[in-house]
């Protein structure tokens, strides 16, 4: 994801990511791992996390913290440190929102196994290399 769109999600959410962080610590230092068109469905991610998250860290006493963001056989992957239910439901519903939203443009688009398993709309399919 460009540099602009992840400073605007680190600068919302600065103690979920930490992209300076060690990397045997987290593999946010290597940033966002997918392309601009899923920036909007992480943003909506965050914002319905934000109070499941207050919820969980005042139960459990710890810091929430995103490990990584990426793309994984055409679906959004977002792994974090927190083991509660109703925050893991919502990340594996952004999972499957993201494979009809085309990654690179945000439009919408399908799962696409023609080489490199990705979520394209038809006309970022079109313009992919072989």
């Amino acid at each position: 994801m460009k540099q602009e769109l992840e400073a605007k999600l680190v600068a919302r959410w600065p103690e979920w990511f930490r992209v300076n962080g060690d990397i045997q610590q987290t593999l946010m230092s290597l940033g966002f791992q997918h392309s601009d068109g899923w920036f909007s469905l992480l943003s909506k991610l965050c914002e319905e996390l934000e109070p499941l998250v207050a919820g969980w860290e005042r139960n459990s006493g710890r810091s929430f913290e995103v490990l990584e963001v990426k793309e994984k056989f055409g679906s959004l992957r977002f792994y974090a440190n927190a083991d509660d239910d109703l925050i893991q439901q919502r990340i594996e519903t952004a999972t499957l929102e993201s494979l009809s939203i085309c990654e690179v443009c945000g439009r919408p688009g399908r799962l696409r196994q023609e080489g490199h398993i990705s979520t394209l709309c038809d006309s970022c399919a079109q313009q992919r290399p072989e």
